[in-house]
């Protein structure tokens, strides 16, 4: 069987959605089946994307269509004439809430990870917002099969892209158990001091600077708060690169009483994520709305307490694993946010009950879950 994978859409991998497709591939490499997968790829993105297998080959696309409205424009005019070259049996887009095609010649499975633009107002500008809520509808529609990564967003499918319940597959994310672990929090701590200067003890947000749909400019207010309240010591850091409205989470942090105590790291390799979970007093995700909450699970592996927000599919994600909180309301995250780190045995409760939790969301079951479904739509007649 060919499978025909595209990788756009990803950020190159400095993104949930990219680090989900850099993870899932290499699962995907490494599970028994007889495929033959062919990646479309841009060359420089190439060494983030694709698995080191003999079956996997890869096929460098222009770097004339990087460009977002160039890329769609591929999608639409040269990605059906790549599937007729490659005789592909298949093709899978796993950014297909970001890419996808209005014509394939091979039946077409696509990724759907999120329909936040329509939950956050002022998320995106117009044009964007057009396409998201007139052209994506119809072309998830066109897919043989659709993939989410949770039931809230499989919701979504339902009441906002129509797509037939028997089209949709859930897959939850999972993670890479021998990278995400409790590990040695004193020799963790040792390794974020030397490589960004952050001291413990510190709260930690791993997200893109995104106003507002991240909600960072809530959390530095909570935290403000918490910290004349409690008289925390904590720093908090925010890790993860400037995005659309960074401006007004930095304008926030320099308003804020503790701005000395507020720290961006701006986007954060990823070998020094797990230690910097490991040595975090907590995690905080005040998002307000994710496909999955990929940080949160990460959080979890690596025995890190985490409080986040109680909308959409983060509490599906935690369970009784988190302490939740309404992410509209400043003084609810200041509570979570006290109780999180002022209560020692709540603290330990949810870091016995994270690593359980945890330890069912693995990377290998997202992969069979997904090759079924690829598998099934290639034999579809």
């Amino acid at each position: 069987m060919n499978v025909g994978v595209t990788t756009f859409g990803g950020d190159g991998g400095r993104s949930g959605i990219g680090r989900y497709i850099t993870q899932l591939l290499r699962a995907l490499a490494s599970i028994e089946n007889d495929a033959q997968w062919q990646v479309a790829v841009h060359a420089d993105e190439a060494p983030v994307f694709m698995p080191d297998a003999p079956a996997w080959k890869q096929s460098t696309v222009s770097g004339q269509w990087r460009s977002p409205v160039a890329n769609v424009a591929w999608h639409q005019w040269a990605l059906p004439s790549w599937c007729r070259a490659g005789k592909q049996d298949v093709l899978f887009l796993p950014a297909g809430n970001r890419r996808l095609p209005w014509r394939c010649p091979c039946p077409s499975v696509g990724v759907v990870h999120d329909f936040s633009a329509l939950h956050v107002a002022a998320k995106y500008d117009p044009a964007r917002m057009f396409y998201i809520k007139t052209v994506l509808p119809a072309l998830i529609r066109r897919l043989t099969h659709v993939i989410t990564v949770s039931d809230s967003s499989r919701q979504d499918l339902l009441e906002y892209a129509k797509v037939p319940d028997e089209r949709i597959t859930v897959t939850p994310l999972g993670a890479d158990h021998g990278f995400f672990n409790p590990g040695d929090r004193e020799r963790a701590g040792a390794a974020v001091l030397e490589q960004t200067g952050v001291t413990a003890p510190y709260l930690l947000y791993v997200s893109r600077l995104e106003h507002p749909g991240k909600n960072h400019v809530r959390l530095i207010r909570a935290f403000d708060a918490a910290k004349s309240r409690h008289g925390l010591p904590h720093r908090l850091v925010l890790a993860g690169s400037d995005w659309s409205g960074a401006d007004q989470v930095h304008a926030a942090a320099d308003a804020a009483r503790h701005r000395d105590s507020i720290v961006f790291l701006g986007f954060v390799p990823g070998g020094l994520l797990p230690d910097l979970y490991r040595a975090a007093d907590a995690v905080v995700f005040p998002s307000l709305f994710e496909g999955f909450g990929l940080p949160v699970l990460e959080a979890m592996c690596c025995a890190t307490p985490v409080a986040c927000s109680n909308v959409s599919s983060m509490p599906e994600v935690a369970g009784d694993a988190a302490v939740l909180f309404n992410p509209l309301e400043e003084e609810d995250i200041a509570r979570a946010i006290g109780r999180i780190t002022t209560e020692p045995v709540l603290r330990e409760e949810l870091v016995t009950r994270g690593l359980a939790r945890a330890a069912t969301y693995t990377w290998e079951n997202t992969a069979r879950l997904t090759w079924k479904v690829l598998s099934d739509a290639a034999h579809k007649t």
